[in-house]
This record gives structure tokens, sequence and C-alpha cells, in this order.
């Protein structure tokens, strides 16, 4: 009797953890569309010296998309979706922060999927490099100047941030290389690109795959902080209040599998911003207006519990 009762019980839970796994695998395939508003003060025009007043030349409204963490091999979403969702946005570009892909031999369909999206939507791609995309590109023979020709070479406006800053519009993107192989503080940079930005009356918007290098913005670099931040995205009323500095980011995929108190982060990461609390959503870190997005690749395996991929679609509003 014990062993038919073994049985029974064996099979139930192979059952079950089959209809969990394909739930939680068209959850992976399901694709949000988050629109998140972030308002920005014209008295920042003129808070560079020298910067002119450029209050009456510049638009209302700047809009672009944002999404992270593609991981080609890994990204059950279809394509189509993600093209359809951005072109119905009229974005003024698409802004990719990172882990294209896990592999060397994920970077021809990286290529096609960048493709699609520039071409598609005509409009330009900005991308900065994830920790996965650093891994890949250091074992080329042409290392990251390889791996970047293989997308900027691409038909349609393609364009890899390395610790670069480029304009589209009314915005200045600079991106941040990742975290894991950085070879030079970041904190000057970002002061750099957010003077030009003052001096020549553009939006701010810095870029990066890991949101911890956010920490070593402005006074205190590299030191351990506590930030304030919520797990989900502010109700309009309650949003931070801005200095002109907005930040955007993936490389948590929003938890992707959720467990209890983000205990996958406190035991199982290093990162810093996830262990207090600070994966998904709003956040105010170092000055900065940051979101994080849960991205739309999946990492290990193609699943995912209590998140979804997502397509953000940022509109810089003037106040």
């Amino acid at each position: 009797m014990f062993w038919y009762i073994f049985i029974i019980v064996i099979c139930a839970l192979i059952i079950a953890a089959s209809f969990l796994a394909r739930a939680m695998h068209r959850r992976a395939s399901e694709l949000n569309v988050v629109e998140t508003v972030f308002k920005t003060s014209p008295e920042a025009e003129t808070d560079a010296p020298g910067s002119a007043k450029t209050e009456t030349a510049r638009p209302e409204k700047s809009r672009f998309c944002f999404i992270s963490d593609v991981h080609i091999s890994m990204m059950p979403v279809r394509w189509g979706d993600i093209l359809t969702a951005v072109k119905d946005a009229e974005p003024e570009f698409l802004l990719i922060t990172g882990d294209l892909v896990n592999r060397p031999g994920d970077i021809e369909r990286a290529k096609q999927f960048i493709f699609t999206l520039s071409v598609g939507a005509e409009i330009p791609v900005i991308i900065t490099l994830g920790n996965h995309d650093n891994d890949v590109a250091a074992g080329l023979p042409g290392g990251k100047a390889e791996f970047r020709q293989e997308f900027t070479s691409l038909k349609g406006d393609v364009r890899v941030l390395d610790d670069e800053y480029t304009v589209v519009g009314n915005v200045l993107i600079g991106g941040l290389n990742d975290a894991s192989a950085r070879e030079m503080p970041c904190a000057p940079l970002i002061a750099e690109w957010g003077k030009t930005a003052a001096e020549k009356g553009l939006e701010f918007v810095l870029a990066t795959h890991n949101a911890d290098l956010l920490l070593e913005a402005d006074e205190g670099a590299g030191q351990e902080k506590q930030v304030s931040g919520s797990l989900s995205v502010v109700p309009e009323g309650e949003k931070p209040v801005s200095r002109n500095r907005f930040a955007f980011c993936g490389h948590t995929h929003g938890g992707q599998i959720r467990l209890v108190r983000g205990i996958e982060f406190s035991l199982l990461k290093k990162d810093k911003l996830p262990k207090q609390g600070i994966f998904y959503g709003r956040h105010s870190v170092r000055g900065f207006d940051v979101y994080i997005t849960s991205g739309i690749g999946c990492a290990m395996f193609p699943l995912r519990y209590g998140t979804n991929p997502e397509v953000v679609v940022v509109i810089l509003s003037r106040m």
C-alpha cells in the first residue's frame, strides 16, 4: 500500500510541476507595455555656466522606448510583438541596455533582431553592453571592437555606446559599459555628460546595464549607501522630484522568478541595490530618477514567475 501511495504522490507532483512550468513559460512570452512619465524641470536648462536659455525652443515632450536583457537564445517573446509595441508608441529612438547574447553563436540571431527593430520601426537603436555581451566580446578575435562592429554595420541607425554619449532629438544619451568590465571610474563621465546636456539645453539620459553603477555617481563614489525606492511604478502624484537626470537599467530581470522577500538577491547575487529591494520599477538613486526594467529575455530557463517581459514607453514631459 505504501508504494502505491508513494507512486501516486510522485505522479501528482510531476503533473503539478508540468502545469507550473507551462504557466511560467507562457508568462515569459506575454509581453507587457508599460508607460511611465518623467517630469523635467525647465529651470535646469540654465544651471550650467554660460548655457543659453532655450525654453521656447525645447519641445514639451520627448518620447522613447526602452528594453533590456534580450538574451536572444532565451527569449520566448515573439519579435513581432516587440516591434508592434515599439511602432505603436511612435518613439524618437529605442534604448537597449545590454545582454543581447549569451554565447558567440547568438550574435547572428541578435543582429537579425536588432535589424528588425531598427529598420522595421525606422528609428535609431541605441545599445549599451551588458555583462554577457562583454563575456562574449572578450572571446572574439577582435574583442569588443569586433562585437560593436557586428551591430553598428547593420542597415539602419544602430549605435553602440561604450562610455560615450550620443544625441537624438532633444535627448543626450550617455552610455556606460557594464560594471563587470569597467576599467575606469564612471563618476567623471556622468558629471561631464550632465554638464554637456545642460549647456546644450538637452535632457540627460544615462543608460547602463547594471544600476549599481549609479552608486558611483557624484560625491561618495564607490561607497555603499541606502537609497530610497519602491518595487513598482511610482503613482503619478508621488513620483520623485527630478533634477533632470534620468537613468535606465536592466540586469535583474525584475527577479524573473521572484522568491519570498527577494531572497534570490540577498542570498545568490552580489549586486548591491537589489539587496536593498531595488530591482524593478521607479526609484531615486544618487540624484537620478531611475527605471529598472524586467527585460524581455530570460537567464538559465525561459521561465518567469511574478514578473513579465516588458517594453517601457518613456515620456520626458516638461513641468
